[in-house]
C-alpha cells in the first residue's frame, strides 16, 4: 500500500438477473458499509471480511424476486469507487459537459442497508451529484 493518501472502500454487492438484458444479464447491486479507509485499517478490513458477508447475508432485507443467491464483499481502491464515465470514456462523450460516476457503489448514500462510515465526508463531497455534475467552464 504505497500511497499513504490513497482511500479504500468496503462494499457489499447482491447478484440479481434482468431477462430484459440482452447482452449481461447478470449484475451486481452494491451498499457501501465503510467509505474513504485509511490504507492502515486495511488490512484489519481484511481479516474481517468474511464476517461482514456473513452478517450482510443473514440480515439483508430482501424483497427482490430475481436474487441469484450469490453476494460478495470487496475492497476497492478510490480510482475504482470513484471512477467517472469522464475517466472511462473520456471528457469528448460526456453530454452537456456534465459527469456522473461509473458504477453504483452507493457512494452518495450513508441510507442503503449496512452502511456504517464515512472516514473523510469531505473526500465524498466532491462527487456529490451536484458536484460532478456542474457545468465545465
Amino acid at each position: 500500500m504505497g500511497n499513504t493518501n490513497m482511500k479504500y472502500h468496503l462494499v457489499y454487492g447482491r447478484e440479481y438477473y434482468d431477462s430484459s438484458q440482452k447482452y449481461d444479464p447478470y449484475f451486481y447491486s452494491y451498499s457501501t458499509i465503510f467509505r474513504n479507509v485509511s490504507a492502515d485499517l486495511v488490512p484489519t478490513l481484511m481479516s474481517f471480511k468474511d464476517k461482514i458477508k456473513n452478517y450482510c447475508d443473514k440480515n439483508y432485507k430482501e424483497e427482490a424476486t430475481n436474487f441469484q443467491n450469490r453476494t460478495i464483499v470487496k475492497i476497492l481502491s478510490d480510482k475504482e469507487y470513484y471512477e467517472t464515465y469522464k475517466d472511462v470514456y473520456g471528457e469528448e462523450t460526456l453530454i452537456n459537459d456534465t459527469d456522473n460516476l461509473f458504477n453504483d457503489y452507493g457512494q452518495r448514500y450513508n441510507t442503503r442497508q449496512f452502511f456504517k462510515y464515512d472516514f473523510n465526508p469531505n473526500i465524498t463531497e466532491k462527487y456529490s451529484f451536484e458536484n460532478l455534475n456542474k457545468k465545465v467552464s
